[in-house]
């Protein structure tokens, strides 16, 4: 007999992952914004990852798909690119006020999220629990030193 997949490591952590981003979606919605484009506007924000390979290593996301998602919030005037250097295809990224309002705001409601689901839990074992969760990447030979 096959154990119960209320048993699996896997099966737990991808529904509290889905149900979190299920909720932090809804709270996106009103910006009009993904989670991952919030991850790229906190990224330059808050962790100052200002070119799109420094945002492609943080994020553990290929070049390509950062390059296309930089194109929308080019277009959606959330940041601004700037040529560094002699070399056309190196850039620095800032975000603009618009971008910045909307950062800060998105923070706000990421942390709430964050406070939601791990109400009555301890702040070490939510630290805890963030450090299992890198040890498990790194049993996929995910890169997680800088996650």
């Amino acid at each position: 007999m096959s154990p119960s997949i209320h048993k699996s490591l896997g099966y737990w952590t991808s529904l509290a992952a889905r149900t979190m981003e299920a909720e932090f979606n809804k709270r996106l919605a009103r910006f009009g914004i993904t989670r991952v484009a919030w991850a790229v506007l906190g990224s330059i924000h808050y962790d100052e990852k200002l070119t799109p390979s420094e945002l492609a290593k943080f994020l553990s996301l290929d070049r390509a798909a950062i390059t296309r998602l930089l194109d929308k919030l080019e277009a959606e005037k959330l940041i601004t690119r700037h040529q560094t250097g002699d070399d056309r295809r190196s850039v620095s990224l800032r975000l603009t006020p618009k971008g910045q309002a909307v950062s800060v705001e998105v923070a706000q409601e990421s942390e709430s999220v964050n406070a939601q689901f791990a109400a009555g839990i301890a702040p070490e074992d939510v630290e805890q629990h963030i450090e299992m969760i890198k040890k498990i990447l790194g049993n996929a030979n995910k890169t997680v030193s800088s996650l």
